[in-house]
C-alpha cells in the first residue's frame, strides 16, 4: 500500500522534515524551509498550550509554509519538553491541520485513540519510540517494529543513541530488514550523525533536520542534510 504525507508519497525519495516550534512558525519566512519536503510542529515545545495559541500555530504554518505537516506532542519521558496532562485532546485539535500524527509506541491507551482519530481523518498514523540514552537489543528494537504492526501504525518511527558504531550499523540493518513495511529510523549522537543523511538509503522514509535549533543529539540542519543529498546524488 503506498503512503502519503499530504501530497508526499512516501518510498519515491528520501523527504526531509524540519523541526519547528512556535516561535520558529511566527518569526521564519517560507525561505526558510525550503530544504524540507514536511514540517514537524512540536506542541511539547510551544510556549503555550492554550488551545488558541495552538489551533493558530497551526493555521499559520500551513498557510505560510504550505508543506506537510506531522503533529507531535511528544511525551516528557521520550524528550517531550513540557508535561501535557489531556495529549488526546490536544491530538483532537490539531488534527484538522495535520497531515500525519506522531505517537510514542508505549503510550498505552493515547496509541489506540490516535490511531482511530487518524483513520476517522485519513491521516497518516506514525508509532513512535525514542530513546536518549542507549541502542537496544536487536530482539527489543524487533519486537518494537511488531508492536507498531499490531497497533496499527501506518509508519514505525525508532529513534535511539549510538554509543559506538556498532550501534548505529545494527540500526541500519534493521532498516534493511524492514525497509519494505514503512520505517523511519534515527541513530542519535556524533556515533549515530551518519544515519541522518543515510538510513533512507537503507530504507527509512523520513529523516529530520533543524530549521532553528537542533531538537535532538546529532541532528543536522534541514539545509545541510539536502546539500549533503544534492552533492551524493541521493537527490
Amino acid at each position: 500500500m503506498d503512503l502519503y504525507i499530504g501530497k508526499c508519497k512516501l518510498g519515491n525519495v528520501p523527504l526531509i522534515a524540519g523541526v519547528l516550534t512556535d516561535s520558529d512558525v511566527f518569526g521564519l519566512g517560507p525561505e526558510h524551509v525550503d530544504s524540507a519536503d514536511i514540517i514537524e510542529l512540536r506542541v511539547d515545545m510551544f510556549d503555550s498550550l492554550a488551545s488558541e495559541h495552538v489551533e493558530q500555530v497551526f493555521r499559520i504554518a500551513r498557510e505560510k509554509f504550505g508543506k506537510p505537516i506531522i503533529a507531535t506532542v511528544r511525551d516528557s519521558k521520550e524528550g517531550g519538553r513540557k508535561e501535557i496532562r489531556d495529549r488526546p485532546a490536544m491530538y483532537r485539535l490539531v488534527m484538522p491541520f495535520a497531515d500525519a500524527v506522531d505517537v510514542e509506541l508505549l503510550a498505552g491507551d493515547l496509541m489506540m485513540q490516535a490511531k482511530d482519530l487518524c483513520r476517522g481523518n485519513q491521516r497518516l498514523f506514525i508509532g513512535s519510540y525514542h530513546n536518549f540514552e542507549s541502542t537496544p537489543s536487536d530482539n527489543f528494537l524487533e519486537q518494537l517494529i511488531a508492536t507498531g504492526r499490531q497497533k496499527g501504525a501506518d509508519v514505525v518511527k525508532i529513534a535511539v543513541t549510538a554509543k559506538e558504531q556498532d550501534d548505529f550499523i545494527r540500526l541500519m540493518l534493521l532498516t534493511l530488514r524492514h525497509k519494505s513495511q514503512g520505517v523511519i529510523t534515527i541513530a542519535m549522537g556524533d556515533k549515530g550523525l551518519p544515519s541522518r543523511v543515510f538510513s533512507p538509503l537503507f530504507g527509512s522514509l523520513i529523516t529530520y533536520g533543524s530549521i532553528n535549533e537542533p531538537t535532538a543529539p546529532g541532528q543536522l540542519s534541514a539545509v545541510e542534510v539536502m546539500d549533503t543529498f544534492r552533492k551524493l546524488k541521493i537527490r
